[in-house]
């Protein structure tokens, strides 16, 4: 769920400009690649043996980094965008370091609010089962407890709120998809007039919103039902999202 709060914030914040720069490391990405390839092909000395692999560790470095940067077309435009692209991963992590410190912050004030009543209630007989040598050690216990309980609690709460709202998305990415395909192939016109406009225009049609939403309540159910968990085996198609939503949690909570 981090990994999906991680993308609304990347498109909110970024939004067009994001993807203009990712198409730019992209592209001189591949004339990287492109010219590492033919670099490693080459033999300048004619003895049937590749240049690189005769090179030293340190060699083949210093080979490698000066084919990048000179095929690298327009050096100021890509360290522009890979600035701009640490610019909103930072402020993606500060959104999402803000979210998880407000959800805690919640929690932890509704745990102070029931530390006092618990305490009045369970106090006695805590401490009658503790003994009188670590009668001392009642309160502590009793709002330690309560407050793992209330923040495991409101982390619950917010895996339903990511849920519902990943279904939503996800409901409504496939009918636009599939509205898309469908009007691409001029299926929409060959519906009767009662059904759709003509044009077909997803903004006056509740068509996709009659496949949008019950996709999403059937992705909400399998979500919950399976736990919030990825049953196989969509988790090993699914592994690299996995390992992204681990490093994005890691990054958030320390």
């Amino acid at each position: 769920f981090v990994a999906i709060a991680a993308i609304e914030a990347a498109i909110n914040l970024g939004g067009a400009d994001m993807m203009i720069h990712l198409r730019m490391c992209w592209d001189e990405g591949s004339r990287i690649a492109m010219a590492s390839r033919v670099d490693d092909e080459l033999d300048l000395n004619h003895d049937g043996v590749a240049d690189v692999l005769q090179m030293s560790y340190g060699d083949l470095a210093t080979r490698k980094a000066k084919v990048a940067m000179v095929a690298v077309s327009d050096p100021m435009r890509l360290q522009q965008a890979i600035y701009c692209l640490i610019n909103v991963y930072i402020a993606v992590l500060a959104t999402l370091k803000f979210q998880f410190a407000k959800t805690v912050a919640v929690a932890l004030g509704i745990a102070n609010m029931l530390t006092l009543p618990a305490t009045r209630w369970i106090g006695p007989l805590l401490a009658t089962v503790m003994g009188q040598d670590l009668l001392h050690w009642v309160p502590t216990v009793i709002d330690t407890t309560i407050k793992i309980i209330a923040v495991a609690v409101a982390c619950s709460i917010q895996s339903f709120i990511s849920a519902f709202y990943s279904a939503l998305r996800g409901g409504k990415m496939f009918a636009e998809g599939f509205f898309n395909v469908c009007t691409e192939r001029g299926w929409m016109e060959q519906l009767p007039d009662f059904l759709t406009s003509k044009p077909f225009d997803p903004d006056q049609s509740y068509l996709d919103e009659g496949i949008a939403y019950p996709l999403a309540a059937v992705g909400f159910f399998m979500q919950v039902s399976s736990g919030f968990s990825v049953p196989f085996p969509f988790s090993i198609a699914l592994l690299p999202l996995t390992l992204v939503e681990y490093v994005l949690r890691f990054q958030v909570y320390t």
